[in-house]
């Protein structure tokens, strides 16, 4: 049998942050992620970390901006925003400014006006604020042109909205309870999550990563564990214990991801056919990837954007205007500070 791992009398539930996330810290009720994060950084005394301060208030400064305006001109603030937030997070992580003058992605412009995102494209660059973004959670993105489908289909907090506008099937699997623990007297430790519903059985997750496994051992339940393990060792310091389970939490973070709202929702992703180079990309790589898209859309093509808000895909990317950027937020600001932040009035 197994326990879950506690610090400070707390289970290590999975944290947001995919880098360095503080275990044993409690999570963050705040009314403002923004001013949570600001704050935090004013505490701050390491290289970067003023820089990062003015990025982020700037990049609150286009948020706030982009809350009183409408879907046709949203997307230019809102990717602002986010190009700001990215920066801040990459000059408090020591990225030297030097590599985030260029964003790192360019249109790719079609003078068709045709509305179909499986045809509309951006490049991606090696260099610049987006590839930098990229690295920073240990990937390199591949450099070349995406399409807006690929990158939509994805990104967890608008997959649902595209699988049903081009009646696509799902790759992201709902989990629940994911959290470390650790096989009774003995040092082996895993993470484990449940799967429920009419995702609990072999047929629905026959695509899942072949990192992961069904716990034969608990019958009254349908529970998942990476076979990778890694020791907890109680006779060892706290800090080498933690360190330990940052290790192991940085190669588990990268097959999980979680869609920001009033609670943590966790989803593992399918590997499927032709999907290598965005298969495990983080959320924030993408967002920001179809933000400058939509952004150059409304600055230099206003009558394509109406085209488009008037075409099946509106629905799709309504939902993106109106629900990636908090998710982007929330991500960054897990990132800078290690922490779980959370709306005031909620608890998990």
């Amino acid at each position: 049998m197994f326990k879950d791992i506690c610090i400070n009398n707390k289970s290590c539930e999975l944290m947001k942050s995919v880098n360095r996330p503080k275990y044993g810290s409690r999570t963050i009720l705040t009314d403002s992620c923004w001013e949570y994060v600001a704050l935090f950084l004013k505490r701050q005394s390491i290289s970067g970390a003023s820089d990062a301060l003015f990025y982020w208030e700037q990049a609150h400064s286009f948020y706030l901006a982009s809350q009183e305006l409408p879907d046709n001109a949203r997307p230019l603030t809102s990717y602002y925003c986010i190009l700001n937030a990215a920066k801040a997070l990459l000059r408090y992580k020591g990225v030297d400014d030097s590599r985030l003058k260029n964003h790192g992605i360019s249109s790719v412009r079609d003078d068709t006006n045709k509305t179909n995102i499986k045809e509309a494209c951006t490049s991606i660059k090696g260099a610049g604020v987006l590839p930098e973004l990229s690295r920073y959670y240990g990937h390199n993105i591949v450099t070349g042109h995406y399409t807006m489908a690929e990158l939509l289909y994805n990104i967890p907090c608008v997959h649902r909205a595209y699988c049903i506008t081009f009646s696509k099937p799902e790759i992201f699997v709902p989990i629940s309870k994911p959290v470390f623990v650790k096989k009774d007297n003995s040092k082996e430790a895993w993470i484990k999550f449940e799967v429920s519903g009419r995702y609990a059985n072999a047929k629905a997750l026959k695509n899942l990563p072949s990192k992961f496994e069904r716990d034969l051992g608990v019958d009254d339940k349908y529970v998942i564990r990476m076979k990778k393990r890694f020791n907890w060792d109680i006779h060892k310091s706290i800090e080498e214990r933690k360190k330990a389970l940052n290790k192991y939490h940085e190669k588990t973070r990268g097959y999980l991801f979680y869609i920001f709202g009033e609670t943590k929702l966790w989803y593992i992703k399918k590997e499927v056919s032709g999907n290598d180079n965005l298969a495990n990309m983080p959320s924030t790589v993408l967002i920001f990837a179809v933000f400058h898209w939509i952004s150059e859309l409304v600055r230099y093509n206003p009558k394509l954007f109406s085209k488009y808000m008037k075409s099946k895909q509106n629905w799709l990317l309504h939902e993106f205007i109106n629900n990636a950027l908090d998710q982007f937020v929330d991500e960054v600001g897990c990132e800078i500070t290690g922490e779980d932040i959370m709306c005031t009035g909620y608890r998990k």
